[in-house]
């Protein structure tokens, strides 16, 4: 489950970033079987804080964890952008922040990077505050426009007390597992970037209690900041935040597409995912992706037309929740086994098979909205196809 972030931006971005209400009334998001496409207004001249956006902060908080991210789509290499999908938690940044996708303007390469407050040394550099520690792939299509070009591909993190592995795997070379119900990273090979502690880095003290994250924001610290070095975009305007203001026909390809996002919680001292007031309505028909914004010229007034249907909500019983039984020990397979007890929440009614067990994925709510006159049914449904497939596993 996710809230929609409306605070200013805390990099300094040329971003307004929008409520469950204007997401839905502008058709910031779309849903078309069962993909989950979410972006950024590419219509209007932007005003006040910035072009209008959506930044999504996971209700839950993770101290370990294993997350595995399909994407079809992120937003590509356009001048002015920086879309990021990462980890942090309070008081940044002594709980510390993963980023696991970053990218800013053309640039071509996934840039990995750790943050932490003082005392911390990974992959050979400091990762004390705002430069942190990062480390760039040197393989192709990992970023952006290239990206996007080659079909997509798969993320995923593996964050335990005594490292923090990151892998990328192209379209067509994702390891079988990865994507099924029970996922074994000692068997992926070679990681795209690993972090590991020790006497340089207590990963426990640096690390913890962190949301997922995903927004894509303009100019700021890093973007605007080396503005001027790039000679594409700086041969475009004079500075990133004049043309992010007026050039929005620039950003139709600044959305990501998820087609599923799995979080696999770790160590008994963390709660229980809360499986309380869980319920879904399921809704009656698709919406086309990716997202298409049909507004007016007035931003101040936030008047928009969309495209997308108002679909009527039918009714559906209360959601039940399956055991799920599973261990894991050091890089073993996350997933079923004999020991420890899990709970699985999902968003697409589908069943996950396995030969000596059955569990019924069930559907997560949303959060409710600050202002439920504004809220629509089509909200609804962008909530639970986002969460398809974010199973929070617990295992011992």
């Amino acid at each position: 489950m996710f809230d929609f972030n409306t605070f200013d931006d805390p990099t300094h971005g040329y971003v307004n970033y929008v409520d469950q209400g204007i997401a839905a009334s502008q058709g910031l998001f779309s849903v078309n079987g069962g993909q989950v496409s979410f972006g950024v207004d590419h219509t209007n001249v932007a005003s006040g804080r910035g072009r209008n956006s959506i930044r999504l902060t996971s209700k839950a908080q993770y101290t370990h964890a294993l997350v595995v991210l399909d994407l079809a789509h992120m937003p590509g290499s356009i001048c002015g952008t920086w879309p990021s999908f990462w980890m942090t938690g309070p008081n940044w940044p002594s709980s510390g922040e993963i980023d696991i996708i970053e990218g800013v303007n053309t640039g071509s390469q996934n840039q990995m990077t750790m943050h932490t407050s003082g005392g911390c040394n990974l992959a050979g550099s400091s990762c004390e505050g705002g430069l942190g520690c990062p480390i760039k792939p040197t393989g192709a299509n990992n970023y952006g426009t290239n990206f996007n070009n080659a079909g997509g591909g798969v993320y995923a993190m593996q964050w335990t007390g005594g490292y923090i592995n990151i892998w990328f795997w192209p379209r067509g070379q994702v390891p079988t597992d990865a994507l099924g119900p029970n996922p074994r990273p000692s068997a992926w090979g070679a990681t795209t970037a690993s972090f590991i502690g020790g006497d340089n880095c207590n990963i426990d003290q640096h690390f913890m209690n962190n949301n997922l994250i995903f927004d894509t924001t303009f100019c700021g610290d890093w973007a605007g900041g080396v503005w001027g070095q790039d000679s594409t975009c700086s041969a475009l305007a004079g500075s990133c935040q004049a043309y992010v203001q007026n050039n929005p026909a620039a950003f139709a390809d600044a959305y990501w597409t998820v087609n599923s996002l799995r979080v696999y919680k770790s160590d008994m001292d963390q709660p229980a995912v809360q499986m309380a007031n869980l319920a879904m309505k399921p809704i009656a028909s698709p919406i086309d992706a990716p997202p298409v914004i049909k507004a007016t010229t007035n931003t101040s007034a936030m008047q928009a037309t969309s495209t997308l249907p108002t679909v009527p909500v039918e009714s559906q019983p209360p959601i039940s929740v399956q055991p799920l039984t599973h261990t894991n020990t050091n890089g073993g397979a996350y997933g079923s086994s004999e020991t420890g007890t899990a709970n699985i929440i999902a968003a697409r009614e589908v069943e996950v098979e396995t030969p000596d067990r059955q569990d019924t994925l069930v559907n997560a709510a949303e959060s409710p909205s600050e202002n439920k006159a504004t809220e629509a049914p089509i909200m609804r449904k962008m909530t639970r196809h986002l969460h398809k497939h974010v199973h929070h596993l617990h295992y011992s």
